[in-house]
């Protein structure tokens, strides 16, 4: 057996100091560790440091500098295989529709609770995305 890295990180980027303290928690009540970032640069910059051991990708649509749209391309871009679910207080419907002009794989709105984020990874961890 090798030094693989295991990964057991949720990556949380959202600009609310509140949603990050919240969500940081919620994560750690489900077993994982979590790195957040409180804008997208840095989201990617800790992306780009530690995608080994990311499971997943938790990303705030609306953001102030680079939207959670552009993190999403720039990550998938680099690192296709990367999982990333967006959170936000606006609905999927209005998102899809005016945000992104296409479908969102991975979806929660917010407020976020450890039932949805529990649900949700284990469809994304379980290759079941709905």
């Amino acid at each position: 057996m090798g030094s693989e890295i295991k990964k057991n990180y949720i990556l949380l980027v959202d600009d609310e100091k509140v949603i990050r303290e919240i969500g940081k928690e919620m994560i750690e009540i489900l077993g994982f560790k979590c790195l957040t970032a409180e804008n997208g640069e840095k989201g990617v910059e800790l992306f780009r440091k530690n995608s080994g051991a990311i499971l997943i990708v938790i990303l705030d649509v609306e953001m102030p500098g680079i939207s959670g749209e552009v993190v999403s391309n720039i990550i998938s871009e680099e690192f296709p295989d990367a999982r990333i679910l967006f959170i936000s207080g606006y609905d999927r419907e209005y998102l899809e529709q005016k945000i992104f002009s296409k479908k969102i794989e991975n979806f929660i709105p917010k407020p976020l609770s450890v039932k949805s984020l529990s649900r949700k990874f284990n469809e994304m961890l379980s290759g079941n995305v709905i």
